[in-house]
């Protein structure tokens, strides 16, 4: 220790009270305001959601907005590419009121120029740019993250009506907002349509308004309906054309058959499924469990006959042709040898009975079976002469042709006998014709009619000889008086004329001349007579007659 220490003295330690600088409340108020200017901040930017999209087009950080109604609610604060690069991922920020629209089935997509079915939309965003538009939803569950459409949503979420899906092998397909139609009248919209690649079909999802999905039923037909379809046939020309509102976009039409004994129908249930056909008249041609097929062979040129063709008996479309050529079991190979080509036909009972009562198959088929046995057969005829299609028609008149029947069934199905007419008579004929026109002695003839011809020529030249004679002569001075003259002539044979007219004095003359020299002639004529009975009489004086003798 220290022995200087000794003499130091301790210090004494006092204790005073004093309150707290002043200046430290600054800070702390100042962190009070700030905390609560934050969470006001945070509460009034509402919630931030995230969206998706396959590309950024047009989408700039705080400048899209967000919009609903047409009222913007917030805007976008970030993009980036998303972790699997498959699209960009949209950061969005929206405010305190929009909260409660963020709903698991809200609708999000992207409003820019277009032009498509229903007109020209978003010309306002030539000049302000895309925005990011949606529909609020309808759903109990709260949700952050959504994919953005290109397209507006078809129909309005919370709009009642009725849903349907359609699939069929057409090969033609309608876009997305493409209108559903009924008798003409726009009744819903298509929302989906894809095709599948693996099933080769089409599919839409289709929206059909209310109230209109009364009209719906299990019976309901669909097709499609586009353009303006045309159609030649043995009719006539046949033009069919959509709607305008259909005429460019295309749309889906649908018919309901009414419900009745014959064809009970159950009212259609959202989500059930329709096939879809490309026209209404794939559907007329359907076939159904009591159509008959039957199998007809033609040793003739089927050239013309086509799937879809018409069987017809005495102008009465009664079926439809199926298969053109119709081969089985290989008996193409035997083309050449058989030298018949098979047609397979099908005769469709609601054709022929027009609203009467429906028969069963069994009955139609023995109904045709008595006829087939009574003559009944099959012809090719011409559908249309301009286009060359042909026609399979059904025939019991009565003819000398000889039948093709060689066997009486043909892959399960009954033959039907044919027989050539029709343009096949025709042929024939204008064979026969030009077989007499080739028989002809056409060299002798074109001989003599050469020769004729060249008399013709000589006649000619003479009457045209004779004609610049005429001309000449009708030229002449003396030619052209010549009517004058004559119509001189003329009159001094009427003042002669005159001379010898009944009032005249000269025929007043000789009529009395003649009156004269008839009363002398009737004067002789005694003398004529006494000159035939005794011609010496102007000699000797008429005697006596000779006294006739007395009888005792």
């Amino acid at each position: 220790m220290n022995p200087n220490n000794e003499n130091l003295q301790t210090a004494k330690v006092r204790h005073s009270k004093t309150l707290m600088s002043t200046v430290w409340l600054i800070p702390v108020a100042a962190a009070i305001v700030g905390s609560y200017l934050f969470v006001q901040n945070v509460r009034s930017q509402g919630p931030e959601i995230t969206l998706y999209m396959d590309n950024a087009d047009g989408i700039a950080v705080e400048t899209t907005s967000i919009r609903v109604l047409n009222v913007e609610v917030g805007r976008v604060s970030k993009i980036r590419l998303r972790e699997d690069q498959k699209g960009v991922e949209i950061t969005a920020k929206l405010n305190r009121e929009s909260a409660d629209l963020m709903r698991k089935d809200t609708q999000f997509w992207v409003v820019k120029p277009r032009i498509d079915q229903n007109g020209i939309t978003g010309l306002g965003t030539l000049l302000s740019g895309s925005y990011i538009a949606f529909t609020p939803g309808t759903s109990t569950e709260e949700a952050d993250k959504f994919t953005v459409a290109d397209l507006p949503p078809v129909t309005a979420i919370g709009q009642t009506g009725l849903r349907l899906k359609l699939s069929g092998k057409t090969g033609k397909m309608v876009n997305v907002g493409s209108p559903v139609l009924y008798e003409d009248q726009v009744v819903g919209t298509v929302e989906k349509a894809k095709f599948d690649p693996t099933t080769r079909m089409v599919e839409y999802s289709i929206f059909i308004q209310s109230p209109n999905e009364n009209l719906v039923n299990s019976g309901s037909r669909f097709w499609l309906d586009s353009g303006i379809n045309v159609k030649m046939d043995g009719g006539g020309v046949k033009i069919d054309s959509a709607p305008l509102s259909a005429l460019l976009s295309g749309a889906i039409t649908f018919d309901t058959p009414v419900a009745n004994e014959k064809t009970p129908v159950q009212a259609a249930k959202s989500g059930q499924s329709f096939e879809i056909y490309n026209n209404r008249a794939e559907i007329e041609n359907k076939p159904n469990e009591r159509t008959l097929y039957y199998v007809v062979f033609f040793n003739s040129s089927v050239r013309g006959l086509d799937t879809g063709s018409p069987v017809e008996y005495k102008g009465l479309r009664i079926g439809s042709v199926v298969n053109v050529p119709y081969f089985q079991d290989e008996d193409s190979h035997k083309l050449f040898q058989n030298g018949w080509i098979p047609v397979r036909v099908r005769i469709d009972p609601e054709r022929i009975e027009q609203g009467s009562r429906a028969e069963t198959k069994e009955y139609w088929q023995n109904t045709l079976q008595a006829a087939l046995n009574k003559g009944l057969v099959a012809t090719l005829a011409s559908n249309n002469l301009v286009l060359g299609s042909k026609m399979v028609e059904l025939t019991d008149a009565a003819s000398d042709g000889t039948t093709l029947k060689p066997l009486a069934q043909y892959g399960g199905d009954v033959v039907i006998a044919t027989r050539g007419g029709g343009f096949d008579d025709l042929q024939a004929q204008v064979s026969k014709l030009l077989h007499k026109f080739n028989a002809l002695p056409l060299d002798k003839t074109v001989g003599e009619l050469n020769g004729s011809l060249k008399e013709l020529q000589t006649t000619l030249k003479s009457a045209q000889t004779m004609l610049a004679s005429a001309n000449k002569l009708a030229s002449q001075s003396s030619t052209q008086n010549l009517p004058a003259e004559l119509n001189k002539t003329l009159s001094e044979l009427r003042q002669t004329l005159q001379w010898v007219s009944p009032q005249s004095p000269v025929y007043q003359d000789v009529q009395s001349t003649l009156n004269s020299l008839d009363r002398t002639l009737k004067n002789v004529q005694p003398v004529i007579n006494t000159l035939k009975e005794k011609p010496n009489a102007l000699i000797f004086n008429k005697g006596d007659q000779d006294p006739v003798p007395k009888g005792k």
